[in-house]
């Protein structure tokens, strides 16, 4: 199952991590909690929103597995928090 992840931010609000999935209907969106909300991301965050997805859309987090959620969400974050060095890294290397 393909995804696509993206952090949203709104001046004056909490950013957003938003899933969607290609040709669907769907949207699934997080608040970032503010006390986890860091750059660079923690680890916390990556496996509190891997967690909340995964209790939240259960049928989505099983067929696209957590390991690779937890990239998808850990790669989001650095492109939102503009650490592209590792972003860049990663798409060479897949």
């Amino acid at each position: 199952m393909l995804l696509g992840v993206r952090v949203e931010s709104t001046p004056g609000m909490v950013r957003e991590l938003v899933v969607t999935r290609p040709g669907a209907s769907w949207e699934w969106r997080a608040g970032l909690p503010a006390l986890m909300d860091q750059r660079p991301a923690p680890a916390v965050l990556v496996e509190y929103l891997v967690r909340l997805f995964q209790r939240q859309r259960p049928t989505e987090a099983a067929s696209v597995g957590l390991l690779s959620l937890a990239a998808v969400v850990r790669m989001a974050l650095a492109r939102a928090n503009e650490e592209d060095e590792e972003w860049e890294w990663a798409q060479e290397v897949a």
